[in-house]
């Protein structure tokens, strides 16, 4: 019997994740429901996709509370859904924030190794939130989620090498390799931090040409910092051919993804 009914639920888990995916409202609604039978014959794994789909509002309407019911029913047969769990608590969502339990749902699901888990454990050592600061328990989980292919991982060691947190000393060369590795998938943050490194000459040659393309890779990905030293590279002919038509739509595309130092030039204040 027993045997019958795994064959059922994972006949049920199938047929919802093919609806879910299909991207037909109809559909999706569909493969809830058959979410729903799964979960109603024990599938914590069911419980697990329903968060899921009310996080997103996928095939039933979207509920932070329902989510974080399903994630917490979950939590202890899912590693996945732990780390959704902690999600939930470090960030407030469907129940009042609290960094401690999120440390505790961050860490059960980085020790059973969860990437994604392991990169948040890193944030929580680095910032102290639900547990003492710590740069190298940081940098420990970290290089762990980065080692597993989480590769916005290698961008936080970047940051860490590049400023010298804690007893991390200062090393500009493996913080430019960690930004060029966390690239690997578009990560305008890492983008922006290698256009920095170039025009600096940190951790690889001074290269301003070089610093404007990675500039440009970011502020297309929507980084404000970015924009905003495109905009003075194109006013001072750095790196690139002076133009001051770029430098002003670079600079109002800044202040209005919100930079600050970019807004205060535009109202005259600087």
């Amino acid at each position: 019997m027993e045997d019958e009914n795994k064959k059922v639920v994972e006949a049920l888990l199938s047929e919802g994740l093919e609806l879910l995916s299909s991207g037909n409202n109809k559909k999706q609604q569909k493969g809830f429901g058959a979410l729903r039978a799964a979960f109603g014959l024990g599938s914590m794994e069911a419980a697990y996709l329903e968060g899921l789909c009310y996080k997103d509002g996928i095939g039933i309407y979207q509920s932070n509370e329902q989510a974080f019911e399903r994630f917490k029913m979950a939590a202890n047969s899912i590693p996945q859904a732990m780390y959704e769990l902690g999600l939930c608590y470090i960030n407030g969502i469907g129940i009042e924030q609290n960094f401690e339990k999120a440390f505790e749902c961050f860490s059960c699901a980085a020790q059973i190794g969860v990437p994604e888990a392991q990169f948040e454990l890193g944030v929580c050592y680095r910032y102290g939130e639900g547990t003492e600061q710590n740069i190298n328990t940081a940098m420990h989980w970290y290089e762990k989620a980065a080692n597993q292919g989480y590769l916005r991982a290698y961008h936080n060691m970047g940051i860490i090498y590049q400023t010298g947190l804690g007893d991390v000393l200062v090393d500009y060369v493996k913080a430019f390799n960690c930004f060029k590795k966390a690239s690997e998938e578009e990560n305008p943050d890492s983008y922006f931090s290698i256009g920095n490194c170039f025009l600096n000459g940190l951790g690889v040659d001074k290269n301003e040409k070089e610093a404007a393309g990675w500039f440009i890779k970011a502020a297309e990905l929507g980084e404000p910092d970015a924009m905003f030293h495109l905009a003075w590279m194109y006013q001072e002919g750095i790196g690139v051919e002076q133009n001051n038509e770029l430098s002003t739509e670079y600079l109002y595309m800044s202040a209005e993804a919100g930079w600050e130092p970019a807004i205060r030039i535009i109202r005259g204040e600087d």
